[in-house]
């Protein structure tokens, strides 16, 4: 027999009729304008695999948006492998995980599977800490093989504010 079953979101709708004090505020949740960045990141013959790249600062409370982000590679900077990692300093790759970038084209933060933060929302956390603090955006270059040459990647970053 079928089962009726809950979004999280709907769970959290029955919460907060049931009681006021379990609310969340499902319109800045749910709704909201979504804002894009958009990052140029040039590479040169001295970054090698390993290179952590500050993209952007989000507000506190910036809520990064995997599903709508992506990364243009708009230059061959490589004859080997080029896999690039989106994310932060506590979680590297929290939106992208090993984005295959070693030739021109467009790809997708979810292309080579879904990053944590698809499914657990982390907003952005002004800490003042550097291990702690999660306003600033990293790409890493997770592998970087072969014959490196000058290019550039954009990085379209797709966030909510809260």
């Amino acid at each position: 027999m079928a089962k009726t079953t809950q979004s999280i979101q709907y769970a959290a709708q029955v919460a907060a009729a049931a009681n006021f004090s379990a609310r969340i505020d499902d319109k800045r949740q749910i709704e909201g304008d979504v804002q894009f960045a958009t990052i140029r990141v040039p590479i040169d013959a001295a970054n090698v695999a390993t290179d952590v790249i500050t993209l952007i600062e989000l507000p506190a409370g910036a809520i990064v948006l995997p599903e709508m982000s992506k990364i243009l590679v708009t230059d061959d900077m490589t004859s080997g492998a080029l896999t690039i990692n989106i994310g932060d300093v506590v979680s590297g790759n929290r939106y992208c995980s090993g984005a295959n970038c070693a030739s021109t084209g467009i790809v997708q933060f979810l292309d080579p599977g879904f990053p944590a933060g698809l499914a657990t929302r982390t907003p952005c956390a002004k800490t003042g800490v550097s291990t702690t603090d999660t306003s600033l955006i990293t790409a890493t270059l997770a592998t970087f093989t072969s014959t490196i040459e000058a290019g550039e990647f954009y990085v379209v970053l797709a966030y909510k504010c809260l």
